[in-house]
């Protein structure tokens, strides 16, 4: 992970995307790499406490989810609890 070659690929290959889960402290202690992307993040508001989501039918209707239960409150059957 100390290596710049390893982040530029990760990055190189996040074409639409790139979810990170983990803990981010057991990143940026590797190198001061991981903490500038880190801050670039964190200054663009990317870096979430849960699982961001949103209903396909209701794009209004959005949660973090922080456990795993919070699939089931929040986005039964992958959507939203308010009928289709």
């Amino acid at each position: 992970m100390k290596s710049p070659e390893r982040l530029n690929v990760l990055l190189s290959r996040a074409r639409d995307g790139l979810i990170l889960i983990g803990n981010m402290d057991t990143f940026q202690g590797k190198s001061s790499l991981w903490s500038h992307l880190f801050d670039i993040l964190k200054k663009g508001s990317h870096i979430y406490e849960g699982f961001p989501v949103k209903c396909e039918r209701h794009p209004s209707r959005k949660a973090i989810l922080r456990a795993a239960n919070d699939f089931d409150d929040q986005c039964p059957d992958g959507g939203c609890a308010e009928p289709w």
